[in-house]
């Protein structure tokens, strides 16, 4: 089935049914893996609201476009003094939906979630918009990207990024020691044990280093100091 997209002279009843529809539907699929899947407060009836109301902007915005069509070619003359900006409502949508999609982001302990929520509200809403005017072989490939972005590219950091995470740790020489002889001896191990340094401070005057590491979850922070402790060469290691 192709859909085409055409600047009619008039809205039918039955295309703006099948806008509503298509906006509800593409809005109940993404709601629905939302909710489905994190328990979201702004899932199912929330992202389908969202997408249906930019939808609404939309529709009004095309039979503007009609009635203006439809009045210039009737009074050719009032097309020198009828002036109307057809992306105005559809840009305040777009605004709008922001202040929404902030309410979906918490914050608990310095801990920051529902951006992909606050995203996903404001991408439907965008949907919703070209649902609204017409444009449906550009708002259902849209959906499918946006699937694939929210389901398969989220196993993608589940395995490969989210399995990772970034701590410090101090790293004290014992004095006794070549203190470039230490440095090199700590990466050597550190690398043994299959942890990423991304970056380290060195404060020679104190031997010790400030290390920024990337330790994956399957290794306890414990474990990993104790193991570093255990070394000739270092004498302290504690997390600032």
């Amino acid at each position: 089935m192709e859909f085409t997209v055409a600047f009619d002279t008039t809205l039918s009843f039955t295309s703006i049914i099948l806008r509503l529809f298509i906006s509800i539907l593409i809005g109940g699929i993404i709601g629905y893996e939302r909710g489905r899947n994190y328990n979201n407060s702004a899932g199912f009836r929330t992202h389908i609201l969202v997408c249906l109301g930019a939808t609404i902007i939309s529709i009004m915005q095309d039979q503007l476009r009609v009635n203006m069509y439809n009045f210039i070619t009737e009074y050719p003359e009032a097309s020198q003094i009828i002036k109307s900006d057809l992306g105005r409502l559809g840009a305040q949508v777009i605004s709008g939906i922001g202040f929404l999609g902030a309410g979906a982001i918490m914050r608990d302990r310095g801990v920051v979630g529902g951006l992909t929520t606050a995203a996903s509200i404001w991408v439907t809403g965008c949907i919703g918009l070209t649902i609204g005017w017409g444009f449906y072989s550009l708002a259902i490939p849209f959906c499918i990207a946006v699937i694939i972005v929210l389901v398969i590219l989220k196993k993608l950091e589940t395995r490969y990024i989210q399995n990772r995470y970034v701590v410090q740790l101090v790293v004290k020489f014992k004095p006794e020691y070549n203190f470039t002889n230490s440095l090199l001896n700590t990466y050597h191990i550190l690398r043994d044990m299959n942890i990423q340094i991304k970056n380290f401070k060195k404060k020679e005057q104190e031997n010790k280093v400030l290390y920024t590491l990337i330790i994956s979850k399957q290794q306890d922070i414990m474990e990993v100091m104790c193991d570093l402790t255990e070394q000739d060469v270092i004498s302290q290691v504690y997390i600032p």
